[in-house]
């Protein structure tokens, strides 16, 4: 079930205003990660794995980038289209988190291409995914389950 919203009713929230948009899935533990993290490795998408400055390959398993990030922060970049780019920091077990710059989404072309990214993430993992303003969890513009 997806709370849609056509691009007039959300436009105004990719205002660019210096902050990002955050995406959630709420609930998991470490082998849903590592299911995201093969899910997108079997992806269509472009991804690029860093540790530090340094680009690697993307690890298989959440606990692999937790060892990493004990010398230096990890980041993967989720290219969605060429101009949309989703970053995931793995900062907590409990929940993957992403985000992006509303600065990627200024039509409704682009919109529709990150609603794809989001039910895609929903249906691979079976779990519900929320895009919301950053740092607010409860600020919910989006839901995809």
């Amino acid at each position: 079930e997806i709370t849609m919203k056509n691009w007039n009713e959300v436009k105004e929230e990719f205002e660019t205003d210096g902050s990002l948009r955050d995406i959630y899935v709420e609930g998991v533990n470490s082998s849903v990660w590592d299911s995201f993290i093969s899910y997108l490795k079997g992806s269509s998408y472009k991804i690029e794995f860093f540790h530090g400055d340094e680009k690697l390959k993307l690890p298989e398993s959440l606990s692999s980038i937790k060892k990493l990030q004990e010398t230096d922060p990890t980041t993967v970049h989720i290219w969605v289209k060429e101009g949309i780019q989703i970053n995931c920091h793995f900062f907590i077990d409990s929940e993957i988190e992403l985000d992006l710059s509303p600065y990627d989404v200024q039509n409704e072309h682009a919109y529709l291409d990150l609603i794809v990214f989001l039910k895609w993430v929903a249906s691979s993992l079976k779990r519900p995914v929320k895009l919301t303003q950053e740092g607010m969890q409860d600020n919910i513009i989006l839901n995809v389950n």
